[in-house]
């Protein structure tokens, strides 16, 4: 099967479509109460999920993706079922708006995918519920699962991200790193800080269909899954990330090849989601 032959359903969902296509694919994991938890989640889509496995054969991973739009009505109840007590002072702290949604999606969606990955890959235990465990982070920022002693086995590794409207997450058997990027207008404003004459050139030819705000939103989201899956090592600045080439699957849709210098090659998986955001991710390799 040709790996790209699925891609187009990665992109394609317009904001409309997208938020009736997760509702459609709600994932109910074991040790959840659906009337408690009624939120619109979706797995990874076909494409890039192909693209993933295609990259990454034998790592086990599960993404969850979240609209912020559906915890606005209800943030109280919301919280009350997902967050730890220690999470909970936490949000409380946020003052703004924006970052306390953000911040509380980026907990649900690493939740979620803790949940859907252990049944994803047939692991047969129930999990502790939401509130009883947390999602703690390490000095550089680095999240990680904590408090889950009551399972016979090591947590997975976590990446987070959000943007604007929407939360993700990615769980794996290795370290991992997922970004979404919204592309705002500012990139343009930064690009010099992440993107070279080169890469901008590579992006241009590989996908030259795709608005050159875009492709730098592919870029960043890019680096920043490679920064995410290095940072147990340090973490590293984005030019010391380079784009060695793209392999194009659709006009939105990429195997980007990073390389951190004096490093090997990093593939990255890489699309356009909801025909605006950027996603990326990318798992260690061996």
């Amino acid at each position: 099967m040709n790996i790209f032959t699925s891609c187009s359903g990665f992109i394609e969902n317009d904001a409309a479509s997208l938020g009736k296509t997760l509702s459609r694919n709600s994932l109910i994991p074991m040790c959840m109460n659906k009337e408690k938890h009624n939120l619109p989640f979706d797995s990874l889509h076909s494409g890039i999920d192909l693209l993933a496995h295609t990259l990454f054969p034998g790592t086990f991973f599960s993404v969850s993706i979240l609209p912020l739009t559906y915890i606005d009505t209800q943030t109280k109840q919301i919280s009350q079922y997902w967050l730890h007590e220690k999470e909970h002072s936490k949000l409380n702290s946020f003052s703004f708006i924006k970052r306390h949604r953000e911040w509380l999606g980026g907990r649900i969606c690493a939740k979620m995918s803790l949940c859907t990955f252990f049944q994803k890959h047939n692991r047969l235990l129930c999990l502790p519920k939401p509130h009883e465990y947390q999602i703690a982070s390490e000095d550089s920022g680095r999240p990680y699962f904590f408090g889950l002693e009551e399972i016979d086995r090591s947590p997975p590794e976590l990446s987070i991200s959000h943007s604007k409207e929407f939360a993700t997450a990615l769980t794996s058997t290795v370290y991992c790193g997922i970004d979404i990027q919204y592309p705002a207008e500012n990139l343009l404003k930064v690009k010099e800080q992440f993107c070279s004459d080169m890469e901008e050139q590579l992006l241009h030819n590989s996908l030259p269909d795709l608005p050159h705000l875009h492709q730098l939103s592919l870029l960043w989201s890019g680096k920043e899954a490679v920064k995410k899956m290095l940072s147990p090592d340090g973490i590293p600045g984005f030019r010391e990330i380079h784009l060695q080439s793209s392999t194009p699957c659709d006009t939105s849709c990429a195997i980007l090849h990073f390389s951190k210098t004096g490093g090997k090659t990093i593939p990255v998986a890489a699309g356009i989601l909801n025909s605006t955001y950027a996603l990326a991710l990318c798992c260690e390799t061996h």
